[in-house]
């Protein structure tokens, strides 16, 4: 699988928890260098801590993101960036990506509708990829979570009906996560999913271990990681390393059976 690393920003302007931006910039561009130094594959940055979420932000939050994601692709260079702003606001992570040069957004709400603590989200991929369409940005990837975690649907459907309607509609990866952030999906789920949309990409959301990485390997593309890299709260360098290295190993041995 290609590991996807999570930069999570500090609180950006607008929220009484904001600080100032070079503390924003600074923590980015540090968790940039670890990632980098930890060797995944690409990097993801979300506005976390902008808490509550809001469902579309406002304008200085948007601004703020671009600054900071612009400073984190100056590092990482040809490393794939993702561009993900909470709680669905498509249009600043498209705009934000198409600005920066980033290969992908993540879209929590994609399809469907579903109640979160910050209200009704209703799902438009319509818009979502007309957008994309006219701001030239066809190029950039939309990863779409499918029963999006932190959230309760307002139907209740099969997870991999769910997925392969994501993927009809027109999101170029699916993303399976558990209830909430840091729980894994789960497996036989998983497998159901990969069964029922054999040629997807799919990305595991949350709960990556290097414990489970080789069993989510076998249905998945991807995985982002954030939570297991920040055991205080700071990335660590070694559990990138702890995960990388069980990856690469199953990696290695797959090539190996498929060569045999």
């Amino acid at each position: 699988m290609k590991i996807i690393g999570m930069i999570h920003l500090k609180t950006l302007p607008g929220y009484p928890q904001h600080k100032n931006m070079e503390i924003v910039i600074n923590q980015a561009v540090e968790d940039a260098k670890l990632l980098l130094a930890g060797r995944v594959d690409a990097i993801l940055i979300e506005n976390t801590d902008d808490d509550p979420h809001q469902k579309e932000v406002s304008p200085e939050i948007t601004s703020a993101f671009t600054i900071v994601a612009q400073e984190v692709k100056n590092i990482i260079g040809e490393l794939p960036l993702g561009i993900c702003v909470l709680w669905n606001d498509y249009k600043s992570s498209l705009a934000i990506a198409k600005v920066v040069g980033a290969q992908f957004v993540r879209i929590p709400v994609f399809t469907e509708a579903v109640v979160t603590a910050s209200g009704l989200i209703e799902a438009n991929p319509y818009e979502i990829i007309s957008y994309r369409k006219r701001i030239e940005a066809e190029e950039i990837k939309i990863f779409a979570d499918v029963q999006v975690k932190h959230a309760a649907m307002l139907a209740k459907r099969p997870l991999q009906e769910s997925a392969s309607e994501a993927l009809h509609f027109g999101a170029d990866g699916i993303i399976i996560t558990g209830r909430y952030t840091g729980d894994a999906p789960v497996i036989e789920d998983l497998k159901l999913v990969r069964e029922h949309c054999p040629k997807a990409t799919i990305i595991i959301g949350s709960g990556t271990t290097p414990e489970n990485v080789n069993k989510f390997g076998k249905y998945a593309n991807q995985a982002i990681i954030g939570t297991f890299f920040k055991p205080n709260g700071m990335i660590n360098v070694e559990k990138i390393k702890l995960i990388m290295a069980a990856n690469n190993s199953y990696e290695h041995l797959k090539e190996t059976k498929t060569s045999e």
